[in-house]
């Protein structure tokens, strides 16, 4: 897939799970050609895949060049004025969109994006004459000085579009709570918008050109959306991907930053951060300088640095939240209560029970109106009615948060965290057994990765010992250095799902591996391999690969008419267990 929009996540790889949330708002983005999508929000904090899943998501759209045009625009947190404000998203959207027309990647380049003027001769160029019409419209309205008209003008220009062209826009704004903070009504900056958010009332509900906003800051967004505009967006809540995803990431970052894993220590990480995205990243690229991840120890020991160290990237992200609340209602109670909210994160706590337990001399609607802060901040949780609270339900904030501030409310040696840690480790490594059975599907997955990290990193260097463990290879076969090594999955633009354990692409004079691995005490049979012949000849044509190998490789072995069948049909073979094991 050719990426349009640079993704912030770095090396487009490194996207990993969020498989139901990407399937849920393809769908959306599909049903926006029959006007069946409503606006939607996206929720979850900081560094959790908000802006991964949107950019992503805009790239796929834009791959698939068909009915819907994607817009992304992130709304900086800075302060900004709303003519300048306007003007960038003005100029954002004409740019994505006449790059999405005519294909032109120079168009996407934000740097070279001018001025009002600007748009309105790259709009003439490319034969754009009504967005042209537009851009001149909008410079002389700002020449003018009428601000709120000229924001009127270009927040409507998307599905003004879209109308224009018989065509559809998704419109994806990313930190959508700034619009309120961070956006001023004079130069100076010294009148707030802070209700800027309420001018999309009815432009949010078109069906031709709906939004899909995302907030880092849950509670903020939400009572924007539900004070402004109130019922026109649904919220979709990023939850921690799942367990499986989890494994499947830190075996992807492992390879991909060349940091050692084993079985125990992927089970470990899964557990400890939860299945939380930012977590795992953070880890792997944690500055603490003693990092082990083949050992509990190191693994610990890293993750302490991150929580409990000043310099920690997780701590740093946590303490964005707990500053922001201390700003707003800045005393011990405020403490008091998001510490006594950590120890009971596991039920729903009321008012009553929080003002009684922890002697709070205030009264109800004092309580509340602190409590609301804190969950506008997104250090504490609003329960099921707004009189129940509840503590974040995270092992790792609980830890964050005690660490910089339980001495200061009670006797406590922020040294406890340690052991709790490993208490924690010593719960997770039995409560995953399972995990750990000898063929079990982790097992699948490990011996996977163990098999992609020698294709990568040893066997184009060591061409003989490698090749002395696959029968059936091409007399004038070479393992190459090979441009991307992973399991495979087709792209998302394309409406057949491909799964392939092992695909190593080479250039095109080389040969591409092409691979199944059977991890299990099952032998392999024919009816497996013909299954597998089928996926690999869809991988060749989605991919256009012409010269590759096939290759199996099964730890218990093959039946005899397997093997027959693999020699016949020229597939490469191996039960060679040396092949997940890191050698040289």
């Amino acid at each position: 897939m050719k990426i349009w929009l640079k993704e912030r996540i770095g090396n487009p790889e490194l996207f990993t799970g969020r498989k139901k949330d990407l399937s849920y708002f393809l769908n959306w983005i599909d049903n926006i050609n029959f006007e069946r999508s409503n606006s939607s929000a996206i929720l979850s904090r900081r560094k959790t895949g908000k802006t991964a899943l949107m950019q992503r998501l805009f790239n796929i759209t834009f791959n698939k060049n068909e009915n819907v045009v994607p817009f992304y625009f992130e709304i900086r947190e800075t302060d900004q004025w709303l003519a300048d404000f306007a003007e960038e998203f003005f100029l954002t959207f004409v740019y994505q969109f006449i790059a999405f027309k005519t294909r032109k990647l120079e168009y996407m380049d934000t740097a070279q994006m001018g001025s009002f003027k600007n748009a309105a001769e790259i709009a003439r160029k490319e034969g754009f004459e009504y967005l042209e019409s537009v851009a001149v419209n909008a410079l002389g309205i700002s020449r003018e000085g009428k601000t709120d008209r000229l924001w009127n003008v270009v927040r409507e220009t998307p599905r003004m579009a879209a109308l224009h062209y018989n065509m559809y826009i998704v419109q994806m704004i990313d930190e959508f709570q700034f619009i309120n903070r961070y956006i001023f009504w004079d130069k100076e900056k010294n009148r707030r918008a802070h209700n800027l958010a309420g001018s999309y009332l009815h432009t949010c509900e078109y069906k031709n050109a709906p939004l899909l906003v995302s907030g880092s800051w849950v509670g903020w967004l939400t009572r924007a959306l539900q004070k402004m505009l109130p019922g026109r967006f649904q919220f979709h809540y990023m939850d921690n991907i799942s367990q499986e995803e989890a494994i499947e990431m830190i075996l992807k970052y492992s390879y991909l930053e060349n940091i050692p894993v084993t079985e125990k220590t992927v089970n470990l990480l899964a557990g400890i951060t939860e299945g939380n995205p930012f977590y795992i990243g953070s880890m792997f690229r944690s500055k603490y300088f003693e990092k082990d991840f083949t050992t509990e120890k190191g693994v610990l020991e890293t993750l302490e640095y991150e929580t409990l160290h000043k310099e920690g990237t997780i701590r740093g992200t946590w303490m964005e939240y707990v500053l922001y609340a201390l700003d707003e209602v800045n005393n011990v109670n405020a403490k008091k209560i998001v510490l006594y909210l950590c120890k009971n994160r596991e039920r729903e706590v009321n008012r009553r029970e929080i003002k009684e337990e922890l002697g709070l001399e205030m009264s109800d609607s004092e309580l509340e109106k602190k409590l609301r802060i804190l969950v506008k901040a997104d250090i504490i949780e609003q329960g099921l009615s707004n009189f129940d609270y509840q503590g974040v339900p995270d092992n790792i904030f609980d830890k964050i948060f005690r660490g910089v501030y339980q001495k200061e409310i009670e006797t406590f040696d922020p040294r406890e965290l340690s052991d709790e840690y490993r208490e924690l480790a010593e719960k997770l490594q039995k409560n995953n057994k399972s995990l750990m059975g000898e063929y079990s599907h982790f097992k699948g997955k490990f011996a996977e990765y163990l098999i992609i990290d020698n294709l990568k990193y040893r066997a184009h260097k060591n061409q003989d010992f490698y090749k002395n463990m696959i029968s059936n290879l091409p007399e004038d076969f070479q393992f190459a250095e090979y441009e991307t090594v992973w399991s495979y999955s087709s792209s998302p633009v394309y409406k057949k799902d491909i799964q392939i354990d092992i695909f190593a692409k080479a250039k095109d004079s080389e040969y591409s591996l092409i691979g199944e691995v059977k991890h299990r005490r099952a032998k392999f049979s024919v009816q497996e391999a013909e299954i597998f012949v089928k996926k690999a000849g869809e991988l060749k044509k989605l991919e256009h690969i012409e010269k590759t190998v096939l290759f199996v490789f099964s730890s218990n072995g093959f039946f005899k008419n397997t093997i027959r069948w693999l020699e016949k049909n020229s597939i490469a073979w191996s039960d060679d267990k040396s092949l997940l094991k890191r050698r040289f």
